[in-house]
């Protein structure tokens, strides 16, 4: 029996029930109770809604039950933002925004008002950082080629919205939306089939151009990244499962060829055995290539940590970015990876000593990644984006990052690992406005750095984003990170931001 459930006969693990686990020790339990107690101290009473929130409330009795299964399951391969985008990305209605509390009547809560009811003296700014996701799929596809411009009206918005931070995608899956000599153009760059364009100069840069002009505009630039995923096979129609042999080579073919196979050469010649592999009774499986997922590097293989880390630090060298913003810094899932290297390192059954090496081998490589960026660029600020849940002490049978993705989010907090995590509350469960203030203020009980909590930008009413922010406040957050460009867009909710939350401008931290 591993830490947190059995290994059935199937090799599928089930999860104990939260009374019998482990990790909820009495300190644990204790600290869980004072949160419980602190939402049920600060949540108000029915018919307490200000003016504001009263559309949010209206019709709570017949809200739709919380989303779950599906999305999680599809976040769990392709990541939160690939969920939201797969889930939502031709969506021209987004889900019904849930009920949330109304201000209690207290003095330590302040309730949230665009048109003071008294005239006060506001402070001239305040101090909060204001981050955006700005992922590919939000000023890119498949079929039209962006231009310099994109770049330019994407800056415009969000400075005129009073942000300031961008976490702007510069890494999906062994490709660059910058110029590389690891890693070939991304395909969305081009517009045409990506067995075609994968690799093709597109004749800018998009990371040098959100630099110069991002940051002209006042913003801090993080060059966000996504870790492990090593190539994502693209929907039917617009190419093959496999990537085209590019010049450098795309990740698949680096880490599966050897440099002398003509077709398309590579680098490590290691077959499959760089992927990460799925636990089996019989013998593990590597993980297949699947349209519209990810395949996945393991963490458990030097090489790849090595190449991982050798990517991030080409950017950080030439490229003046703020910070480096890692996103899937973790495994796929339960029963990932039991992988060549990985077996002879940990053994080749799961074990309570297995799942902490493999967190071990995660956090090793964040703080490598965190070292060689603070050793070329002092100031620079390293944040992840984490799993909404870190642990479920709450019974809700959701993923959580620390047992199912080996992602110690708090410990690289408390370690210094890195500056800040922004956990992702967003899609799912994590909509719904009571679990999010729990999660909120579970990843708020560390205190060593920043905790920027995530906040869906796809609620058709504007209260729920702003409900969020004050909520993030209130529990003492150095800032939050909005979940993304296009959903904020297509909500329309700018002029909200600028008018509203964030009327007042707002230093860094």
């Amino acid at each position: 029996m591993g830490k947190f459930g059995a290994l059935s006969a199937g090799g599928r693990w089930t999860r104990l029930p939260a009374v019998l686990r482990p990790e909820l020790s009495i300190p644990r339990l204790v600290s869980s109770l004072i949160i419980l107690l602190v939402l049920a101290w600060v949540r108000p009473q029915p018919g307490s809604l200000p003016p504001e929130a009263s559309a949010a409330a209206a019709g709570a009795s017949d809200a739709a039950p919380l989303p779950g299964g599906e999305f999680e399951a599809l976040a769990a391969v392709v990541g939160r933002a690939g969920a939201w985008q797969q889930t939502y990305g031709a969506a021209t209605e987004f889900p019904a925004p849930t009920s949330i509390p109304a201000p209690a009547d207290s003095d330590l809560l302040t309730q949230t008002t665009y048109l003071p009811l008294v005239a006060r003296v506001e402070p001239a700014s305040m101090v909060e950082r204001r981050a955006i996701w700005i992922t590919r799929y939000d000023w890119t596809n498949l079929n039209a080629a962006p231009s310099p411009e994109t770049i330019d009206a994407l800056v415009n918005q969000v400075a005129g919205a009073g942000f300031n931070t961008i976490f702007f995608q510069v890494r999906a899956a062994g490709d660059a939306y910058y110029a590389s000599e690891l890693e070939p153009w991304a395909a969305r760059l081009s517009a045409g089939p990506i067995s075609e364009t994968l690799g093709h100069d597109p004749g800018w840069d998009p990371l040098a151009r959100m630099v110069e002009v991002g940051q002209a505009a006042g913003l801090e630039v993080h060059a966000y990244v996504n870790v492990y995923p090593a190539w994502l096979p693209p929907p039917e129609g617009h190419g093959d499962l496999w990537p085209p042999a590019t010049t450098p080579p795309q990740m698949f073919d680096r880490f599966t060829y050897g440099p002398t196979y003509a077709a398309h050469p590579g680098e490590y010649a290691m077959g499959y055995e760089w992927r990460q592999h799925l636990y089996g009774v019989l013998q593990p499986t590597p993980m297949p290539l699947t349209r519209n997922r990810y395949l996945w590097a393991s963490p458990g293989v030097d090489q790849v940590n090595a190449y991982i880390s050798s990517v991030v630090r080409d950017i950080v060298t030439r490229y003046p970015v703020d910070g480096v913003h890692l996103d899937l810094v973790r495994y796929a899932g339960v029963g990932y990876s039991y992988d060549p290297s990985s077996d002879a390192a940990a053994g080749e059954r799961p074990s309570d000593a297995r799942a902490q090496w493999q967190r071990d081998q995660i956090t090793a490589l964040v703080q490598r990644i965190t070292q060689e960026t603070k050793s070329l660029r002092p100031q620079a600020l390293v944040s992840a984006a984490v799993w909404p849940t870190y642990i479920d002490r709450w019974g809700w049978g959701v993923n959580e990052g620390y047992s199912d993705y080996y992602q110690d989010s708090k410990g690289w907090l408390a370690s210094g690992s890195v500056d800040a995590i922004a956990p992702m509350l967003y899609g799912s469960y994590a909509d719904d406005a009571e679990r999010w203030e729990i999660l909120l203020l579970d990843f708020m009980m560390e205190q060593a750095g920043q905790v920027l909590p995530g906040i869906g930008s796809h609620y058709s009413d504007f209260t729920d984003i702003a409900w969020r922010i004050d909520r993030a406040r209130q529990a003492g957050a150095s800032g939050h990170a909005i979940f993304s460009y296009r959903g904020l867009n297509a909500s329309g909710h700018w002029d909200a931001l600028r008018l509203g939350p964030y009327r007042i401008p707002a230093r860094l931290p």
